[in-house]
């Protein structure tokens, strides 16, 4: 009797996994007309897929992941199937190209391509944009407590959150080490390239003595510490300082001196989708300049296109990043990884303990 629970219990729980992981592909096919789209939770207006649905008579199935990894597993035990239209970042473009999970774009079908920002394209991730165009991106930096820096002084440097001759102060600091280790990496070295053992050292050094003004480790509600008073200087994307700088006036956001990271966003079909034409509608459709100032608007995130901010008014902080010249991308550089998985999650536990 144990043995037969314990079975009906582990069977169970393969149909609830199996069915998570196909339900994608069984909507799917029961609607035609229907498209299923695999996105981050804060990267689409459903106000604006409605207006697409309205428009167009395509049923559109929004799916969600909370991460890259998340996005990479489902792909790869699917073969994709299932799934129409999907937004990685720009690593998670290059690991599924390389798995042959993703269709080569058709040109032809797309509306938009000369009001790209040339900035945004021909990245080493996908270098002739085969498989990928640029939908969204940010910039990461310091959010900053104007009030707080109104009679001290304010130096635009990572220094703010790494020395302690600067930071008299507790910072929120992000909380995923695949960005943290490349961080304090170019910090010390100005590189971003896979590192020697003493150089790993010295990173991990480094960010345990940090851990002595963090306040907390944060990702996502870096802002959350800022707006509410609790660090003057957090570590976070413009994305969500950008948001909350519409609430609180006494924020702002600085690109560090030295330079930063960014993310690009993509638009990429998967290889097993075969709703190309209804696809291509949607893609058009989100480039429109009204959809991409919504966008903006509600998630914070820049632009793809140079001509998004020709019907509504820009703040020049915003502007400067936008159009920013090759020089100020020169500056700029992926996350990547800097040493294997294994020592970046031992790094992090022995960091966290």
């Amino acid at each position: 009797m144990k043995w037969f629970t314990r079975s009906l219990i582990t069977i169970s729980w393969l149909i609830l996994i199996f069915s998570c992981l196909y339900l994608p592909k069984w909507e799917f096919l029961s609607n035609k007309d229907s498209l299923n789209v695999f996105a981050w939770g804060d990267i689409l207006d459903p106000a604006a897929i409605a207006e697409f649905e309205k428009e167009s008579g395509i049923k559109v199935n929004l799916n969600y992941y909370s991460s890259n990894e998340e996005l990479l597993v489902k792909l790869k035990v699917t073969k994709g199937e299932g799934y129409d239209l999907i937004i990685p970042s720009d690593y998670a473009v290059l690991l599924l190209k390389n798995e042959g999970l993703l269709k080569e774009l058709n040109y032809s079908k797309l509306g938009f391509l000369n009001r790209i920002n040339p900035r945004l394209l021909h990245h080493n991730y996908d270098l002739e944009n085969k498989y990928s165009i640029p939908y969204e991106w940010e910039i990461f930096g310091l959010g900053i407590d104007k009030d707080y820096f109104k009679d001290r002084p304010l130096i635009p440097s990572w220094k703010m959150i790494f020395d302690r001759a600067f930071v008299n102060y507790k910072i929120a600091m992000t909380n995923d080490p695949a960005e943290a280790l490349p961080l304090a990496a170019f910090y010390l070295f100005k590189q971003v390239n896979p590192l020697n053992a003493s150089q790993i050292q010295d990173v991990k050094n480094l960010l345990l003595t940090q851990k002595a003004w963090v306040e907390a480790y944060a990702s996502f509600r870096g802002d959350y510490f800022l707006a509410t008073k609790n660090c003057p200087v957090v570590f976070a994307s413009s994305s969500y300082i950008w948001r909350t700088m519409k609430l609180f006036p006494f924020v702002d956001f600085i690109v560090p001196e030295e330079g930063s990271f960014i993310t690009i966003e993509n638009l990429c079909i998967p290889k097993a989708s075969n709703k190309e034409e209804a696809v291509y509608k949607l893609i058009n459709f989100l480039y429109r300049p009204h959809i991409i100032q919504r966008h903006f608007e509600l998630f914070g995130f820049f632009p793809p296109t140079l001509d998004a901010f020709s019907t509504f008014s820009l703040d020049e902080k915003a502007k400067r990043w936008v159009y920013a010249s090759e020089e100020d991308f020169s500056k700029f550089h992926f996350f990547r990884p800097i040493v294997s998985s294994q020592q970046l999650r031992d790094l992090w536990v022995e960091l966290k303990e």
